[in-house]
């Protein structure tokens, strides 16, 4: 094992970031993890808006002047229980829903030498918070075990994300789903075409500009969260994303009219013909009645059998519609890494958690309800 071979820039600076273009995106498509998350423009454009207050910590590892690994992290203060540490995250946090290492072939040499430069740099931090990786990501695997021989504590939370693999048509998709489903997807159906002409519209790639983005926006200021696309930061992320992604069709979007009213809107990102839908919404304003965002759900579904997309990844939360479609999960976990001679962060992050938690179970149930 040659591991001589490889060397780490720690690369902090928004211009060498942006000079990553290239290689970055070819390591990507023969990574392990395959995520729009893990792609340089969603995490350059995310850097380009919200890198106040962090510090950018992307440990690179090149071997002849070749990319040949990269955890994309940022180090940022994170206050908790009144305490103040400096965590390292994965960059894009808390928006990102999927992370990763990028390292070629898995190499373990590669592997060796990035875990290696975050151990010689631990004087700088305080706890490494790796979310939203799958448990048996061989990368965190290794890390884990490199990191625990050196002492370093850890706390894990696995979480669960529902997707739906499309292997078959449209029609053997609908017809396992629940008797009861189908009869609410083709009500919506019927009591939405009741009022005017329905239709959905796709864009992706160049087709997403900021006039298509701004319908977005406008159908959320009177959906369940009206407060999302309303800064000007997020508003500037989208807007960076979208340019930077059109040569790749990474951005897409869905949205569902009525007499050319839009009214519901799915956004999300494509890669490799996955679509991860990250966020949806709807004009509440709308005759509750007719359930929107099941048809939106409905006609989404089917036209990605015409996008030739082989899955629907829903990406983080436990919504109950997700379900309704028969999907599968995938565990992601949270892996936090506290040092052991860091007694507060032990305390705050495994002690406590644990001394709550036991606590809670001595509580008679009816008391946790009530609460």
């Amino acid at each position: 094992m040659k591991k001589e071979n490889i060397h780490i820039r720690h690369i902090s600076t928004t211009e060498e970031f942006e000079n990553l273009e290239n290689p970055w995106s070819e390591l990507l498509a023969e990574n392990h993890t395959q995520s729009a998350f893990l792609s340089w423009e969603w995490l350059f454009s995310w850097w380009q808006v919200y890198d106040q207050e962090k510090e950018l910590w992307l440990i690179s590892a090149w071997q002849n002047e070749e990319l040949v690994g990269i955890i994309p992290l940022m180090l940022q203060d994170e206050k908790t229980n009144g305490l103040n540490f400096r965590t390292l995250l994965p960059l894009g946090s808390p928006q990102c829903d999927v992370s990763g290492f990028l390292v070629k072939n898995m190499r373990e040499e590669i592997l060796f030498a990035l875990s290696k430069y975050l151990l010689e740099q631990r004087k700088l931090w305080d706890t490494l918070a790796l979310n939203h990786f799958t448990p048996n990501d061989p990368a965190l695997a290794y890390i884990k075990t490199v990191f625990q021989k050196e002492g370093l504590k850890t706390r894990e939370k696995v979480s669960e994300h529902y997707y739906l693999e499309l292997n078959e048509n449209w029609e053997e998709l609908l017809a396992n789903l629940s008797r009861k489903f189908r009869k609410n997807l083709r009500r919506a159906a019927r009591l939405a075409e009741g009022t005017g002409k329905v239709s959905l519209s796709h864009y992706s790639g160049d087709e997403v500009t900021w006039q298509i983005f701004q319908k977005i926006v406008d159908i959320n200021q009177h959906a369940r969260f009206p407060l999302i696309y309303q800064s000007p930061e997020e508003q500037s992320f989208h807007k960076e994303l979208s340019e930077r992604a059109s040569k790749k069709d990474l951005v897409s979007v869905f949205l569902l009219s009525i007499d050319n009213i839009p009214l519901a809107y799915e956004y999300g990102f494509t890669y490799k013909n996955r679509y991860e839908a990250w966020r949806a919404g709807y004009d509440m304003r709308f005759d509750p009645t007719i359930s929107i965002g099941k048809l939106l759900s409905k006609m989404m579904t089917e036209k990605a059998f015409a996008l030739n997309y082989t899955e629907i990844d829903f990406l983080r939360g436990d919504e109950a519609y997700k379900t309704d479609w028969n999907t599968q999960t995938r565990l992601y976990t949270k892996t936090r890494f506290i040092k052991k001679s860091n007694f507060l962060a032990r305390w705050v992050f495994i002690w406590f958690p644990k001394i709550r938690k036991s606590l809670k179970s001595l509580l008679p149930k009816n008391l946790i309800e009530r609460r």
